[in-house]
């Protein structure tokens, strides 16, 4: 009597195992990958300049440059123009690891601008309303709101041509 019960228990366990697992990738696959990229109207070379300068015009710090295709041509590796700057403003950045310490980790903030194979320069950088619940922060905190406001004008002032 119970050998039926337990071939129906695990059928039915093998089933629901296999219906978790197939929503599970599909909502894995509607997950935002929490980047906002921005075509630029520049060049590559002109693209980062305009970055710097927009991050310089705001009293931002410039805390790092990492060029990705210099580094990897000194391991005889190509790669297309990529760079990475990292950069920040400590009152800033104090205030939000106030709202969560563990923003922490997601700080100083970071801009890529890289240059595609069809020749398209692009800068990508962090959207705040998905750290900030990853940080368990409500996205409508107006330090959220603020931060997200800059990001947005400065990769603007990086990469919209103006008349």
């Amino acid at each position: 009597m119970y050998k039926p019960l337990i071939v129906v228990f695990l059928i039915v366990s093998v089933s629901l195992t296999n219906a978790c697992s197939s929503n599970a990738d599909d909502a894995n696959s509607k997950i935002e990958t929490g980047l906002i990229k921005k075509s630029s109207d520049f060049s590559y070379d002109q693209t980062v300049t305009n970055l710097e300068a927009a991050l310089a015009a705001r009293n931002i710090t410039l805390m790092s440059k990492v060029d990705h295709a210099a580094n990897a041509a000194m391991v005889d590796k190509a790669l297309r123009p990529t760079t990475l700057l990292i950069f920040g403003n400590p009152a800033i950045g104090a205030e939000l690891m106030k709202l969560n310490q563990s923003f922490g980790l997601d700080l100083p903030m970071k801009a890529l601008v890289y240059e595609d194979d069809e020749g398209n320069v692009w800068v990508q950088y962090n959207d705040m309303a998905f750290l900030a619940g990853r940080h368990d922060i409500p996205s409508d905190n107006e330090v959220i709101s603020r931060v997200s406001d800059a990001l947005d004008a400065i990769t603007t002032d990086a990469t919209l041509a103006r008349e």
